[in-house]
């Protein structure tokens, strides 16, 4: 009985599968067709098959295979992301990036209230005033306050 399905994509890959129950190998067959690969397997046993491959035991890694060109030294692509967040976790901002990391820590840490303050202060101020006090904010619209020796226009003027 077949456990294992081989197909070969191209001349340079491959995939292997681990099936989840074994197929009669008299009984199954394959069609290559102009824009797919047909593969009918019959089951050995008449058993429901929740998945096509095999579920990992619980005390094995788990580990993806990639694709890749490169057979004899092949590139872990798990430990390259890991490194990518970690070098991005350890990044320190600088100017406007900082600042807008800033408000967003604010708003995602922040209550209610101090959600609605700075989303109220945004907007009622055409981006130029960011308040977190909705007890000052929700009584009155937020003027406009440009930054010194600029001038606040109105995009249809």
């Amino acid at each position: 009985d077949w456990d294992k399905v081989e197909a070969v994509v191209s001349t340079q890959s491959t995939g292997d599968m681990i099936l989840a129950h074994p197929v009669q190998e008299q009984s199954s067959s394959y069609k290559i067709l102009k824009t797919k690969v047909e593969i009918q397997l019959k089951k050995a046993t008449a058993v429901r098959w929740e998945t096509l491959e095999r579920k990992e035991e619980a005390g094995s890694a788990n580990q993806r295979n990639y694709p890749t060109s490169n057979r004899r030294n092949p590139v872990d692509w798990d430990k390259v992301e890991a490194e990518v967040v970690k070098e991005d976790a350890e990044d320190k901002k600088e100017g406007d990036q900082a600042m807008n990391e800033l408000f967003q820590k604010i708003y995602a840490d922040g209550n209610d209230d101090t959600r609605r303050a700075m989303i109220k202060s945004f907007q009622e101020s055409g981006g130029t005033v960011l308040s977190t006090n909705w007890d000052d904010i929700g009584k009155k619209q937020t003027e406009v306050k440009p930054p010194d020796g600029m001038e606040y226009k109105k995009w249809n003027e």
